[in-house]
Parts: C-alpha cells; sequence; structure tokens
C-alpha cells in the first residue's frame, strides 16, 4: 500500500523531542525520594545545555521538530519552552509530571492533561493539539479524555508505520528502534555501558533509508538530556544534513502529518475494542 505523504514525496522523517528533564525520575520517586541528586542532576544537562545544543542544530539545518513537554518542565523551564516555540517548533503534551496513564484514572488523567494544555499555552499563546504518553504507555481510555480535551493526534503507539486513526483520534506511530533512550540512557549500575554514537547514526540511517525504498514514516525521537550532548548533538546532524536536502523525503512536525493524514481519504482506524482485544489466531 503506498502512503500519500505530503507533496507526493516518498516517505516521512519527523525529529520529535522529548523534553522531560528531570520530571520522570521526580515522578518515580515521589514517595521514595532519598538524598541521591545524582540522576536528577544528569537529565537537569536536558534543560541547562541539551535542549539549546539541539534548537542550535535543527536551526542551522532549518529543520522545524515537535517538542513533546510535560507541563511542570514548562513550569519550571519557561524560557526554554517559549525559545521552542519562538524558533518555529511545535509544543505538544507529555503528560504534567510524566506520569503514566495506566497509574490514573480517567479524571485523573483529564485534569493533568487540562493543566498542561494550560501552561503551554501560557507559553505560546495556543493551547497544545498533540499527545505523546510518558514512556509510551497507553490505554485504550487515553483517547476518550483526549478527545474531550480537543486533542487531535496522539503520538505513542506502534501499529503501523504510517499514519492511522483510533477512536476519532490520529495516530502519528513511534518505535523504540529510532528513539535515543535504549542506546544512550544511563544511570548507573547497569553492566551495559551507554552506546557510542557510532551505532545509533549506522542503525538510524540504515532506518531512513528502508522508510524511504518502502514508503514509510520514520519516526526520531530524541531526549535533550541525552542526545543533546555534543557528540550526539554532531550525529544528529550528520544524520539529518541529506534528509533535509533530499527532495524524496518530507520533515513535517507531527501536527502537520496528523494534519495531512486526516485531509486524506480512507487509511487504517482502528477503534476502542479491537485496540484492546485480542486477535483471533
Amino acid at each position: 500500500m503506498t502512503y500519500p505523504w505530503p507533496g507526493g514525496t516518498r516517505a516521512a522523517v519527523c525529529l520529535t523531542i522529548d523534553f522531560d528533564g528531570e520530571s520522570p525520575y521526580l515522578w518515580r520517586s515521589r514517595e521514595t525520594r532519598g538524598p541521591a541528586v545524582g540522576e536528577l542532576e544528569q537529565r537537569r544537562y536536558g534543560p541547562r545545555r541539551g535542549i539549546e545544543n539541539l534548537l542550535a542544530m535543527t536551526d542551522g539545518l532549518g529543520l522545524r521538530t515537535t517538542v513533546f513537554v510535560p507541563g511542570w518542565i514548562a513550569e519550571e523551564y519557561p524560557a526554554q519552552v517559549a525559545a521552542a516555540h519562538e524558533r518555529g517548533h511545535e509544543l505538544a503534551l507529555h503528560g504534567w509530571c510524566h506520569e503514566p496513564p495506566t497509574g490514573l484514572t480517567g479524571d485523573e488523567l483529564h485534569d493533568t492533561l487540562d493543566r498542561a494544555a494550560r501552561t503551554l499555552a501560557g507559553v505560546s499563546g495556543a493551547r497544545p493539539v498533540g499527545y505523546r504518553s510518558p514512556s509510551w504507555d497507553m490505554t485504550a481510555g487515553v483517547f476518550p479524555v483526549l478527545r474531550s480535551l480537543g486533542i487531535g493526534y496522539d503520538s505513542s503507539l506502534m501499529g503501523d508505520d504510517r499514519p492511522y486513526e483510533v477512536d476519532g483520534v490520529v495516530e502519528i506511530p513511534v518505535d523504540w528502534s529510532t528513539d535515543d533512550a535504549p542506546y544512550y540512557r544511563y544511570v548507573g549500575g547497569d553492566p551495559r555501558p551507554p552506546t557510542p554514537t557510532g551505532p545509533i547514526l549506522d542503525a538510524w540511517t540504515r532506518e531512513i533509508a528502508a522508510a524511504k525504498a518502502h514508503g514509510t514514516l520514520c519516526m526520531l525521537t530524541v531526549h535533550p538530556w541525552l542526545s543533546g550532548r555534543p557528540a550526539r548533538v554532531a550525529v544528529l546532524e550528520e544524520l539529518l544534513a541529506p534528509v533535509v536536502a533530499d527532495p524524496e523525503l518530507c520533515t513535517p512536525t507531527v501536527r502537520e502529518l496528523a494534519e495531512h493524514h486526516r485531509a486524506q481519504a480512507g487509511g487504517r482506524t482502528v477503534s476502542l475494542d479491537a485496540l484492546g482485544r485480542p486477535a483471533h489466531d
């Protein structure tokens, strides 16, 4: 099946930034936090240095991204979030303090996302229209909440390599193999050290080439506290420069791709009932 990508291109490459800083650690340790500050400081590299390094790189390439931001980050680091907006990037929801929706009631999810949306609107002047669940942790019950808040797209599931629709919400799929966390995330105690930059450059170059060959989406997900380090930013620039220059590839924001999909006729649609039901053998 050939997907009608924007501008008649062969495939799409989206660069997305999950600007979550220390919020996942704060949520995870909210009832057990001790005196250790190592991971907190490691994650604070994202708002202190990493986000600016990534924004400077995208400025140089003329590439616009979607930045998924927890509301707590927008409240704690408004200047950094405003800088992303002012430089043309889309701001989208990523929870309040990176709390997975599987641990929330529907009302709690609604209230946290509404609070985050109001906070992001205070930075950008407009409520966000997209959502990415923390750690891509999802339930079928998230989608009615998104619709009630006027959220038009989600980017958390992996059920296709082209956009599709779930309960009236456009799904722009993701993939663990093109997320930087499995490569770079290291907070001590793990026998596997962080992956060097070479393997991720090789792997993601192949992912983009395969997307172009097969007419699919390559969704890249990076975190400022991980990929915002200078050597890793340089590798992203090396990876993305030929993508931006390739007329057969489009590089939309996630919102732009979702709006494009909604304007097309047809496409895969998944109901809420089918989403949580095992397929028949």
